[in-house]
């Protein structure tokens, strides 16, 4: 993708090499090294936690353990026929077979080897690699879930936001010129790679959209041939190319075109945004410096500014009020893009040539970007270290779990994640998986219905009325569940278990 060099005849501060006492030429080297051993400290502390991130990760890890397919794990509408992340369960399943990697070890490689996609992903491009140290600062301090909810998720969502970063800027730079054939090589595998792992290909038409918008023609126009050639690899490599592309549509069709749930009931990275103003402030004041009186490099920030990434940041923040993945997925790595050509632009100017000035700079960066990421504030790293996990192997639990090819009811997704990573091998499916869109129609409206009248339990009846023997009903509640029709057993910490009486009742 036409990666600038980092050493050359001029060094990184404009100056000639040649001039330059022995010591000094090495401090970009010093720069660099440190940049990439910061942000490898970050992710290898995180897992030092013995972190484990709710959600996807933990079905994708135990997807790795099994090969039934999400049809015969989660009761499912006929229409989904191929499983969402192909690239992705496929490499975790190698990991284990191949290499013996057990949970643990498969946990930590998601985490780690994803964020460092993500934190590697513009270095090629830099001049200054501690531009992008403080451009992640700025965003982890004016928006702090972006650690939370999204890095360190392990998800591969997290691949594809990174080589959205490397594409902005490979090609959100003004050029009239053909783009190189490994420039086109490179965005093509990218693109490919990040619909094999993580499936959402529809998202690419965002980035391009703005390519389009900022008037940049050329560039879209090749841009957009790569995503079709890239779709096309990506949905070829699942073996079920046809599937792949219509199943990952036809998720966003049920949910906001058939069924139209109110907004609240909506999973987090579905439901709106209220505007980020933290963000928008910290855009605004960066914006605002760069037009100061005196800056030797205001044109080049004024060109900054018109450049597609800018379009693609606007584009996504008013999506953002209808599903915050838009701000969230695509809009803040648009954002750290552009923050980091800003943060260049000053560090280049201020610090000059003043090798102790750009290593203090470093230092002073580098130092709270690590603390910041990586302190256990409220927990958010260790809470899952006290959670209780539903085990098929517990004598306590014998005879509670769905008997063969019974079913789990729940209206708690968690209850999906926490129990198929505990118990991967289980010979029953789950009614509500990891999208309550996918879920039969009749099982849909009962689950919105319950959700509705805030999980009361007379809600709960038309799911009690229709179990089976081998089927069983988890509730989290403080309290035994009022639904005398089922034996009840406290199963865990506010899980309650419920099955329909193996005696009758005297």
């Amino acid at each position: 993708m036409n990666p600038q060099p980092i050493t050359s005849a001029t060094d990184s501060d404009g100056e000639p090499a040649a001039t330059r006492r022995p010591i000094e030429r090495y401090v970009p080297l010093a720069a660099w090294a440190a940049t990439v051993l910061v942000l490898l400290f970050i992710t290898l502390k995180i897992v030092a936690y013995g972190y484990l991130p709710g959600g996807d990760l933990r079905r994708h890890v135990a997807k790795a353990f099994t090969d039934k397919p999400y049809t015969e794990i989660v009761v499912m509408r006929p229409s989904y026929t191929v499983d969402h992340s192909p690239g992705w369960e496929w490499l975790l399943k190698t990991l284990h077979q191949h290499a013996g990697w057990e949970r643990d070890a498969l946990v930590s490689f998601s985490i780690v080897s994803l964020m460092l996609c993500f934190f590697f992903a513009p270095l090629p491009w830099l001049r200054r690699p501690e531009a992008w140290l403080l451009a992640l600062l700025t965003v982890f301090l004016a928006r702090p879930s972006l650690l939370g909810n999204r890095l360190t998720q392990g998800r591969p969502l997290i691949l594809t936001e990174a080589v959205l970063v490397a594409l902005l800027f490979a090609w959100a730079r003004p050029n009239s010129d053909r783009p190189s054939r490994l420039k086109i090589i490179l965005s093509c595998a990218g693109i490919a790679l990040s619909v094999w792992m993580h499936g959402a290909w529809y998202l690419w038409a965002v980035p391009l959209a703005a390519f389009f918008l900022a008037g940049a023609w050329r560039s879209g126009l090749w841009l957009t041939a790569c995503c079709g050639v890239g779709t096309f690899v990506g949905a070829a490599l699942s073996g079920h190319p046809f599937g792949l592309l219509t199943t990952a549509l036809y998720n966003v069709v049920s949910i906001f075109y058939q069924e139209h749930p109110p907004q609240w009931m909506l999973v987090g990275e579905l439901a709106p945004d209220r505007g980020d103003v933290g963000m928008v402030v910290a855009l605004a004041l960066i914006f605002l410096a760069s037009r100061l009186p005196g800056r030797k490099t205001a044109s080049a920030t004024s060109r900054v500014w018109l450049k597609p990434v800018v379009i693609l940041m606007a584009l996504c923040w008013v999506l953002g009020f209808k599903v915050d993945r838009f701000w969230a997925d695509w809009g803040i790595p648009a954002a750290l893009v552009w923050m980091t050509l800003h943060f260049q632009s000053f560090l280049e100017e201020f610090q000059a040539s003043a090798a102790v000035k750009r290593l203090t700079a470093v230092a002073l960066i580098a130092a709270p970007l690590y603390l910041a990421a990586t302190n256990d504030t409220d927990r958010r790293y260790t809470t899952n270290l006290t959670q209780p996990f539903l085990s098929a192997e517990d004598p306590a639990l014998q005879g509670w779990f769905p008997d063969h090819n019974g079913i789990f009811y729940s209206v708690q997704m968690d209850l999906f994640y926490d129990t198929f990573y505990a118990n991967p091998k289980g010979d029953w499916r789950y009614i509500l998986g990891f999208e309550p869109a996918l879920m039969p129609d009749e099982d849909l409206k009962i689950m919105r219905r319950i959700v509705w009248n805030q999980e009361a339990f007379e809600a709960y009846q038309p799911w009690v009325q229709k179990m089976r023997p081998e089927d069983r009903l988890a509730i989290y509640s403080n309290s035994r569940p009022n639904l005398p029709q089922l034996e009840w057993l406290d199963a865990a910490q506010d899980i309650w278990i419920g099955r329909p009486p193996r005696t009758e009742p005297k």
